[in-house]
């Protein structure tokens, strides 16, 4: 895909790997929308010293996924690609009885991370397959992690909402191909990266930093690949084919 000219939304675009996906896009020559929680005001703004249209939204509450691809349908004219990249991460043990703190957290997790893009798949899917009807190149592209393959003992929430995108994903593929063949659906499996979500956590890999997660993410949208690991997670993909044991064994306790 020759990304100069797209149209694209990106979620959670405000900051970390959404933002510096963003910058990166914007470089190579594409219209780019970001939504986040804390944006002050819709509209054309610096971020990062990039240019971007910014709106402000919060995908844990329904709806709310619907109202930003109409936003950024209306701001950009259009849509070629969307990338659910918005995401909570909350750690947790469940087996400690009844908490209202943990479950709300949990409803939190399930909302922004696996609901809200079930809502937008389904609002932008019109949009992806008119550009594709018009002879472009169009793509629906969301965020998983190496914790959707071999979850961690710590955030089990977070892990089944990002297994549960993954089988999605799937799932929306195979009807693409029946129903919408130009638009692509690719699954983006990210590793420990260094994001504000991540501050204070290591694991079994080092993090990366937000700019090369971005970098490879765009190269992965540009060869139209199904599947993007990036970093750390094309060594896990490997290691849960060869010796499924060990990658469970390293990512259990990260």
């Amino acid at each position: 895909m020759n990304l100069n000219g797209k149209r694209i939304l990106v979620t959670g675009g405000t900051s970390g790997v959404g933002l510096a996906l963003a910058e990166a896009l914007t470089a190579a020559g594409a219209r780019v929308a970001v939504c986040g929680r804390r944006v002050a005001a819709d509209g054309p703004q610096l971020l990062g010293g990039t240019p971007l249209t910014a709106f402000a939204a919060d995908l844990s509450v329904p709806g709310e996924a619907t109202r930003l691809a109409g936003r950024a349908v209306a701001a950009l004219g259009g849509l070629d690609v969307v990338v659910a990249n918005a995401g909570v991460q909350h750690l947790g043990d469940l087996t400690r009885g009844p908490a209202p703190e943990v479950l709300a957290r949990a409803e939190e997790e399930i909302a922004v991370n696996l609901r809200s893009v079930v809502e937008l798949a389904t609002a932008s899917w019109p949009h992806l397959a008119a550009a594709g009807a018009e002879g472009g190149a169009a793509a629906f592209v969301a965020a998983t992690s190496g914790l959707a393959y071999a979850p961690k003992r710590t955030a089990p929430v977070y892990c089944a909402t990002k297994a549960a995108v993954h089988t999605l994903l799937q799932a929306l593929r195979y009807q693409a191909e029946r129903g919408t063949p130009a638009v692509r659906v690719q699954e983006v499996v990210l590793p420990l990266v260094d994001t504000p979500m991540t501050a204070g956590r290591e694991g079994a890999t080092r993090k990366i930093p937000a700019s090369a997660a971005a970098g490879a993410v765009l190269r992965g949208i540009e060869r139209g690949r199904p599947v993007i690991p990036v970093g750390a997670s094309r060594t896990l993909l490997a290691l849960l084919r060869l010796h499924p044991r060990t990658a469970y064994r390293i990512l259990r306790d990260s």
